[in-house]
């Protein structure tokens, strides 16, 4: 393995006996007036949440409040992802009553990455949290789904057989595709407001972190490239298809222009959608987006793009082993 994509719930195509949990997504995915897929849970059947967890997630809200209030500017930046959300619409104030048969309350810490070019701070959230050891995580209630990415040694494969690259990056993807409102309630959270009160929300998107998140994100793409009209941007679509893994896109070529045409029909293709793409990386200088540093990254491994080579790191065994 190159690396682990296991905090992702994300493997490589094989065997899966869920296919029928992609053919009802298909049935089932709809676009709001807005433009923007929303789509179901696919629930295991029986499987039911006997607890929402709340008590619990309270319990770890206090503790990740006592870390906080260690390093208050962390504390803003932290106040400021559930503000700029709940204005972009990702979540929502839990309403009165629940719009569905589900309900769950997910903790949630910061974990920061200094490397990261953009976000610093995320929310993390634990979707696989029990009240207790004999009850269900929401995790738990919910099919892993299909595995639909390409396989990841393809694309490495494809990366180096053009002596032009260029990649780009789905921003926040997940957060991109909507929940219906009967499944939103199995995704609510609580949350410090400043004034000390504790309020409580809950998503309207897929969150990053629960177990079908990946096939969700992966199967919403697939059916979106599936629905453009065939005649226009034949090649870019089968490059969609071909090199889209989990929110990177990728395109290789001989000519510039080509990869050049390419990032501007893969940026209205997906922005048609409500998929932005931003962060694009290329060996070539005039194809990137601003500031963007080198080395990059693909699909986890250090690009030197100035160079194009790739650097993969072997860990150092112990006492000869």
């Amino acid at each position: 393995m190159l690396y682990s994509l296991d905090v992702l719930g994300v493997e490589d195509r094989g065997e899966d006996d869920q296919l029928d949990v992609y053919t009802e997504f298909n049935e089932t995915i709809v676009r709001d007036k807005e433009g923007r897929y929303q789509v179901n849970v696919p629930w295991i059947p029986g499987a039911q949440l006997t607890e929402t967890n709340e008590i619990q997630s309270k319990k770890r809200l206090r503790s990740v409040t006592k870390k906080l209030n260690q390093d208050l500017g962390l504390k803003t930046e932290y106040r400021n992802i559930v503000a700029q959300q709940l204005e972009k619409g990702i979540i929502e104030r839990v309403p009165g009553e629940p719009t569905g048969s589900r309900v769950f309350y997910m903790p949630h810490k910061p974990v920061v990455k200094s490397s990261a070019t953009t976000t610093k701070v995320r929310m993390v959230f634990d979707a696989s949290a029990k009240p207790n050891p004999l009850a269900r995580s929401v995790n738990e209630c919910m099919y892993k789904g299909p595995p639909l990415q390409p396989l990841l040694w393809d694309i490495l494969i494809r990366a180096r057989m053009a002596p032009n690259l260029l990649i780009g990056d789905i921003q926040q993807a997940f957060l991109q595709v909507g929940l219906k409102p009967e499944d939103r309630d199995a995704f609510r959270f609580v949350f410090e407001l400043i004034d000390g009160t504790e309020e409580q929300f809950r998503f309207t998107r897929i969150p990053f972190g629960a177990e079908a998140s990946p096939f969700l994100l992966g199967a919403t793409l697939q059916h979106h490239y599936d629905n453009q009209p065939q005649e226009n941007h034949t090649d870019t679509l089968l490059t969609l298809t071909e090199n889209t893994y989990v929110d990177n896109l990728m395109k290789t070529g001989d000519s510039v222009e080509e990869l050049k045409e390419f990032k501007h029909e893969a940026t209205t293709i997906m922005e048609e959608g409500k998929f932005p793409v931003h962060k694009w990386e290329s060996n070539v200088h005039s194809l990137e987006s601003a500031d963007m540093p080198d080395p990059g990254k693909i699909l986890g491994l250090t690009w030197h793009k100035q160079d194009d080579v790739l650097e993969i790191q072997v860990p150092e065994r112990d006492n000869g082993q």
